[in-house]
Formats: structure tokens, C-alpha cells, sequence
């Protein structure tokens, strides 16, 4: 059986798929080549790998590509896939975040299953996906990945940003006066006052979650230090420093930390990018904005299409074929 080739790089992946454009099997020559990546990357780290990966760079807006109770099933069917007697394994995650209460229920999910989990990031992890990996025993990121603060989304929009509408418009009245006040009732109508509540208690949730997994997982057998797992989660949720909801914080950023933390060495990085091209791939050639997959038979995800509607000018007619 020939291997299939290796392709480590988003040039090589491009040219591969047109020079193969008239392929009729190009679809199952990819899989197999993500496949053989996946199993490199399990022989090298001696352990089942499970994917989740969310198409967010140049996505559509309004793409469903947050974590959220929907990923319950993926999960579900990763852990369970997984047949191989085996007490630990990676999850190579890719996603801009999402709601802290799913990501609560797969941390569930794969802590009833494996007593140790360590989290891969090849590209980005925000958010909440910044929170699931810090549920891990270890996260490993690429030279080029990044985590993010952990401000929770609210129907795609930062729970910190919602907050801070307000905040503004409270300000600028208590300054100005009423008078004020009808300039900024768009904004006011745009939220609802209990859209203020539950932005409030996601960011309360995702500081006791992160404190209680770093505690729990990362810090492991390790001598506690209350005041390191509070400066951790205040470091991670400090939104004042951070300014941006997708602020980049890099491994130099984190090291000051001491939490297990690290930066990917070859020949691992090679493998890790290898992954992320060809997830990133997979994404660009397909209507797919999310994939569950693993070298275990799961590998399915979410679809979603826009519709484009294109609009005649007035006056004038559609065209008669």
C-alpha cells in the first residue's frame, strides 16, 4: 500500500488539490493524508489523538462555529471511539471559544474517560477553547499558536464588550445627564437588561472553572500555591490589560505562569502544522465549519452555507433565458 504523500505546508496543499482537481477520490486521498498525520503524531507522543477543530479564520459571519451545547455529540462520539486501552490522550483543538457551560460538560466528558488530558494547539484556542485547554494536564502549543483571554461569548459577541455598552452608556448619562439618554436607546434596545446578568455571571463561571481545573488537572501532585492559580486566572481574565477579546498570548507571555505550559519542538511543531494545514484545508475546499475526528472511524462535523441574495436594480427586469 503506498503512503500517502506529506504535505506540511498551506502551498503544498493548494497545489496538491489542483493538481489533482479531476480526481473523482481527492476527497478520500485527503482524509488518508490527515489520517497518516493524526497516527504520526500518536506514535511520536504514545497516545490516541482526538481532534476539534472550528473553520473561524476568514469564516462568513454569522458561521455556527462557537463551542456550544451542539459539541456534546462530537465529543461523545471521540471518547467513545477511542479503543485502545489507554488512561490518557491528546485533543488537538482549533476554535475562537464559545459558552462556558458546554465547555464545562466536555471537560466532563473526556475527565469521565481519561485520567489525564493534554490539550495541542496548532493555531488559536480563545475564549472558552483558551479555558478547555487549560483543563488539561498540559497544553502544547506551536511556535505560532496562541491562547487568548477567557471572556465568554454571547451569541458570538464578548460578554466583556456587552458590558462595557453599558458601562458606557451609564457613564456618559451620569456625565451629561439625561438629556443624553435618547442618543444611546438603539444601543439600550440593541441588549436586554438580563443579557447584562448573564454576561456578568458567565465571566464569574469561567474564573471558578478555570480556577478549579488548574487546581484540579494542571497542578496536579504539585504543591498548591492559592495565590499561583489566582494570579493565573486574573492573568488570563484581565481584560483591562488585554484590551481585545482575541489578544494574542503567546508562550513568552505565559511562561512567567508556572503552569505546564509549552512550545511544541520539532519534530512535533512539523507534525502539529502539518495537522492544522490540512484541517485548514479540509475547511477551505468544504461547506464544513466544524470536524470531530479521530484515526478511531469518527469523522464528521457541522455544515453551514449562506445564501447569497443577489438584488436586481430598480426599474430593471431579470434577464429571460
Amino acid at each position: 500500500m503506498l503512503m500517502p504523500p506529506r504535505i506540511k505546508t498551506s502551498q503544498e496543499f493548494n497545489q496538491f488539490v489542483a493538481a489533482n482537481a479531476q480526481n473523482p477520490n481527492l476527497g478520500n486521498e485527503i482524509l488518508d493524508m490527515r489520517l497518516a498525520c493524526y497516527e504520526a503524531i500518536e506514535n511520536l507522543r504514545k497516545r490516541p489523538l482526538l481532534i476539534y477543530a472550528s473553520k473561524f479564520i476568514n469564516a462568513l459571519p454569522n458561521t455556527p462555529n462557537n463551542i456550544d451545547i451542539s459539541d456534546i455529540d462530537g465529543f461523545t462520539d471521540l471518547v467513545q471511539s477511542v479503543n485502545v486501552k489507554s488512561n490518557c490522550v491528546d485533543v488537538l483543538i482549533h476554535s475562537p471559544g464559545g459558552q462556558p457551560d458546554a465547555t464545562e460538560r466536555i471537560v466532563h466528558i473526556l475527565r469521565n474517560k481519561f485520567k489525564e488530558v493534554h490539550f495541542i494547539v496548532p493555531h488559536s484556542a480563545y475564549s472558552a477553547a483558551t479555558m478547555l485547554a487549560l483543563s488539561g494536564d498540559s497544553i502544547t502549543l506551536h511556535p505560532s499558536a496562541t491562547l487568548g483571554p477567557i471572556d465568554p461569548q454571547i451569541n458570538g459577541t464578548p460578554a466583556r464588550s456587552i458590558k462595557r455598552g453599558f458601562e458606557k452608556v451609564r457613564e456618559i448619562i451620569k456625565t451629561e445627564g439625561p438629556e443624553a439618554l435618547p442618543a444611546y436607546i438603539p444601543l439600550i434596545e440593541k441588549y436586554s437588561l438580563d443579557l447584562l446578568e448573564i454576561c456578568e455571571d458567565s465571566e464569574k463561571l469561567s474564573k471558578e472553572l478555570v480556577s478549579n481545573w488548574i487546581m484540579d488537572f494542571m497542578l496536579k501532585g504539585k504543591e498548591k500555591h492559592e495565590g499561583q492559580i489566582k494570579d493565573s486566572v486574573d492573568y488570563f481574565s484581565d481584560y483591562d490589560t488585554h484590551l481585545l477579546h482575541s489578544r494574542p498570548l503567546v508562550i513568552n507571555k505565559l511562561k512567567k505562569l508556572d503552569l505546564n505550559i509549552y512550545q511544541s519542538e520539532d519534530p512535533l511543531s512539523d507534525l502539529i502544522w502539518e495537522a492544522y494545514v490540512h484541517i485548514n484545508g479540509f475547511f477551505g475546499l468544504t461547506a464544513f465549519v466544524k470536524l470531530y475526528e479521530s484515526r478511531y472511524g469518527v469523522s464528521w462535523g457541522t455544515q453551514f452555507q449562506q445564501m447569497i441574495v443577489q438584488h436586481q436594480p430598480q426599474g430593471q427586469l431579470p434577464k429571460q433565458s
